[in-house]
């Protein structure tokens, strides 16, 4: 355990950083009052109307650096209250004071300032970690350590639940490898999902070893029960330590669940922290594991009916990228298919622990590749190497900026075009769930993961998706969650999606990073993404009037307030329109 103070001189970049964020985003989304404003010859500044806990008008000033595309404001430096311009406020005290004009406030607004607090200071911490993985480093390291959490959402590294050991000890930036805990658990109160073909005991023991997993079997037996009557679970050690124990003593004193001890094999966070990469080689399968915390906003749980549909899901789209010439070229788009499950019977939950035992196994991304590829995560596009410029500087200097971006969007910007043209179907592309494949340095193909969380298709596909047997969320869960669901009821709707997952979310931080770290504007960036929409669709004349239904190159789209969502309400999908930056590129004819 480090010093417990050694975050200090962390800490005002990481307070800065949250509130931007926070900032930004609650700006964007229109849920902060104010206005900008400039003096001749001075920085512009953003100018925000707070009131005080006493309900007294207070300002705060923070300095624009610029706008990007999708009418993103963009905000540099700290934030100022104007009653004391000479020192930087507390976080709990800005959010509150600008937050307060929603009314009173409640316990949504309190966990969420709370989760401000956490964010600033795991994040400081984060910063304290070792020198980050290189553009040659194993794949597992650069997922885990070339990331910088997400670079929208406000509460980036909030980790409600986590313990500071525990942030130190599980999360990914450390690049701390660990072993799992081992249960088992009575096959009554359990259920399996694999791919047609595979057992999930073989699938097991071929993942474990034999060894291990004879000797898990044995543990089994040791304790006076028949290991064919029982079926083996991992489980996160936080998970076990903090709530497995509690929730399920019930099972643990009746033998239903049955504790195995620690694993043989090693394993390295990912960055959405539950989903774990194997370090013990032979291209083992990644784990996604529930873990009962929340990050941005969000619970990390894992639901069943995410282990039901993982390889029905899996099996669908995999048929679709195996039968249609485009997405098989290459392959264009490659998926991490997620071959097995395992979780709580369905209709055996015990009360309060919903979704906090299971697992879903995921294809090792190394398995995809070709002799002479290498595989990148998406995330690391935007990190800043240590002597400035961008981690991925020595790619854009080998081949060019220019043709270093139209690759990268040669590579993404089709398959996932055609899947939601030709298929009707759309996968949620945001960086954490996009791993880029390239060759010398340069992109050539994309793989997704992730599955069913991310899974979205229109009304013409229906009946495909019935057909995989895809089982719906719980309708509390729905409710918690506006964009949950699968079916997109409107091209419309569809098309703003993917918009926002692909550019907004995805790549639109690279573009403005690219203008200011590398000099490339980002005008050019969205002029070249509006191209390879255009080189798409001319490969396909046949779908023009389909084209024009989805208008991707239309002058304005809707995109979800993904920040504010969880603050204001979860259950009404709160959505604004902003203009389309593919739109505007062409318009203004950019280089």
């Amino acid at each position: 355990m480090p010093h417990p103070l050694t975050f200090l001189p962390y800490y005002p970049s990481a307070r800065q950083r949250t509130l931007r964020q926070f900032i930004e985003a609650f700006w964007n989304e229109g849920c902060l009052t104010g206005a900008i404003t400039q003096r001749r010859g001075q920085p512009a500044l953003l100018r925000l109307e707070g009131l005080s806990e006493d309900g007294q008008p207070r300002g705060y000033t923070i300095a624009i650096a610029g706008h990007s595309g999708f009418e993103r404001l963009r905000l540099c430096g700290p934030v100022h209250a104007e009653d004391q311009p000479s020192v930087e406020p507390d976080i709990a005290t800005v959010a509150s004071d600008l937050l307060r004009h929603l009314g009173p406030p409640t316990a949504a607004t309190h966990q969420f300032v709370a989760e401000l607090r956490h964010t600033a200071l795991n994040h400081a911490w984060s910063m304290t970690a070792p020198p980050q993985a290189t553009l040659e480093a194993p794949y597992p390291w650069q997922e885990a350590q070339l990331g910088d959490g997400h670079l929208y959402h406000p509460c980036f590294r909030s980790r409600m639940g986590f313990s500071l050991d525990d942030h130190l000890r599980y999360g990914p930036e450390f690049a701390r490898p660990f072993t799992l805990v081992w249960l088992a658990i009575a096959r009554h109160a359990s259920e399996t999902h694999t791919l047609p073909g595979i057992d999930y005991e073989q699938f097991l023991a071929s993942q474990l070893g034999e060894a291990e997993y004879h000797w898990l079997q044995e543990r089994v037996a040791q304790q006076g029960h028949a290991p064919d009557n029982y079926r083996l679970l991992p489980v996160h050690p936080w998970q076990w330590e903090h709530r497995v124990r509690q929730h399920y003593a019930d099972w643990l004193a009746d033998g239903t669940l049955l504790y195995l001890g620690q694993g043989q094999g090693q394993w390295l966070a990912q960055q959405s922290i539950r989903s774990l990469s194997s370090l013990d080689g032979g291209q083992r399968c990644d784990i996604k594991l529930p873990l009962a915390i929340a990050n941005s906003s969000a619970d990390r749980i894992l639901s069943d009916h995410h282990v039901h549909n993982a390889p029905r899901i899996s099996r669908w789209l995999a048929g679709i990228c195996r039968d249609d010439p485009y997405l098989a070229d290459g392959p264009r788009l490659a998926l991490l298919t997620e071959p097995a499950g395992i979780t709580v019977a369905h209709g055996r939950q015990l009360p309060g622990a919903y979704g906090m035992l299971g697992a879903i196994w995921r294809t090792a991304p190394g398995s995809l590749l070709a002799p002479g590829e290498q595989l990148f995560p998406m995330t690391a596009l935007t990190t800043r190497a240590p002597e400035g410029g961008l981690t991925i500087a020595p790619w854009l200097a080998q081949h060019g900026t220019e043709r270093w971006v139209h690759a990268l969007l040669a590579a993404m910007v089709p398959p996932l075009l055609h899947l939601m043209m030709a298929h009707g179907v759309l996968l949620e592309c945001h960086a954490q769930n996009t791993l880029l494949i390239l060759r010398d340095g340069l992109p050539c193909r994309i793989a997704v993961r992730d599955l069913p969380g991310g899974l979205h298709y229109l009304p013409a596909a229906g009946a495909a998706a019935q057909q995989a047997g895809l089982r719906a969320a719980p309708a509390y869960r729905d409710a918690l969650n506006a964009s949950a669901g699968f079916v997109f009821n409107a091209e419309t709707e569809a098309r703003g999606y993917l918009l926002e997952v692909m550019f907004f979310i995805n790549l639109g931080e690279l573009a403005w990073r690219l203008e200011r770290q590398h000099g490339y504007a980002e005008v050019r960036f969205w002029h070249a993404a509006a191209c390879a929409v255009l080189d798409y669709q001319e490969q396909f004349p046949a779908m023009a009037e389909r084209q024009r239904q989805f208008d991707l190159l239309g002058p304005t789209l809707r995109i979800e307030c993904l920040a504010t969502r969880r603050l204001l309400g979860g259950s009404t999908q709160r959505l604004r329109t902003v203009r389309n930056p593919l739109f505007d590129a062409l318009a203004g004819a950019a280089p």
